[in-house]
């Protein structure tokens, strides 16, 4: 009886070993400097993540050129990015899955913004016409213009989109006048306001997925486990940012680029908490993919998410 004891002891320590072991799986995560990774620093920092036993490591890239390279390269096992990082990594057969959203458009927060010089004459959308805007194609930026330029009744096909990719070169073509108008992200909406450009349009009630938060297939199904707990961390870092978001101005600055000449009048968005963009959104994406000749393989929506446990 004693050693049948003994032996169920031993069995639980080893399985014990076992599990603490594979929750101290480490997790490499590759982000973006920018304004929608929040959650992930702050969950990070504030030991969330350590909280529910995770190892995780966020990787910064400067650049999405960077990032991509680096998951393609199998060094990564999860990612922050947008639905068209996705669908390109999905067209060159990496096999990922979209785990929620980082950011999604609000009524109430500016993310992309269409900015007039501060030289310029533009004061509204009706002088847009036969002006070039500076862009970065192909990417999330020229999503949203065409995304924006729709939702106020006009056709993106008679825009005329200057390629200007590197953000901080548009931002200063903008500033000084070299072009007119541009598109830009926040938190560069509101450094250009403050530096005398023009808000023209924005993201506002266009209630679609901004940016998301992918993981490869192989490590899920492996981990189940451990993305429930990768949920609740992110979940307990929006509550928090949420609650007092001025506690992370000093955080915006040094890890997301804020500049420091607007931190104490910069509004950080809201974040929501880990939920899956809707298909909507998702094919919303492909469809304008499609119709730029980004994409042709054909897609399905339930093929491309992890469902979210909502035990």
């Amino acid at each position: 009886m004693k050693n049948k004891i003994l032996l169920i002891i031993i069995s639980f320590i080893f399985l014990s070993a076992l599990s603490c072991k594979h929750d101290e799986k480490k997790i490499k995560i590759g982000i973006l400097p920018v304004i929608d990774t929040l959650p992930l620093i702050v969950a990070d920092s504030e030991e969330f993540f350590k909280k529910e036993g995770l190892n995780v490591e966020l990787v910064v890239f400067n650049s999405a050129l960077e990032r991509d390279a680096a998951f393609t390269a199998g060094t990564l096992d999860g990612a922050f990015g947008d639905l068209i990082n996705f669908f390109l990594m999905v067209k060159n057969g990496i096999d990922i899955k979209l785990v929620c959203e980082s950011y999604h458009t609000s009524d109430k927060s500016v993310m992309f913004g269409l900015m007039a010089s501060p030289v310029s004459s533009i004061k509204s959308m009706n002088d847009i016409k036969n002006e070039q805007v500076a862009i970065s194609r192909g990417s999330i930026i020229d999503f949203f213009l065409d995304q924006i330029i729709i939702s106020k009744n006009l056709s993106p096909e008679k825009i005329n989109k200057l390629e200007v990719k590197a953000i901080p070169v548009r931002y200063q073509m903008l500033i000084s006048g070299s072009v007119k108008l541009a598109l830009l992200p926040e938190p560069l909406v509101s450094k250009a306001i403050k530096d005398g450009a023009k808000l023209i349009a924005d993201d506002k009630g266009l209630d679609t997925t901004a940016t998301v938060i992918m993981f490869k297939n192989d490590f899920i199904k492996d981990n189940n486990p451990l993305m429930e707990k990768f949920i609740t961390a992110y979940n307990n870092s929006v509550k928090t940012i949420n609650s007092n978001p001025e506690k992370f101005k000093d955080v915006m600055v040094t890890k997301l680029r804020l500049p420091a000449d607007i931190k104490d009048s910069y509004k950080a968005p809201l974040f929501n908490e880990a939920a899956l963009p809707a298909e909507k959104d998702v094919m919303l994406v492909y469809s304008w993919m499609k119709k730029n000749s980004m994409i042709s393989i054909p897609v399905e929506y339930q093929k491309l998410i992890r469902p979210i446990d909502k035990k």
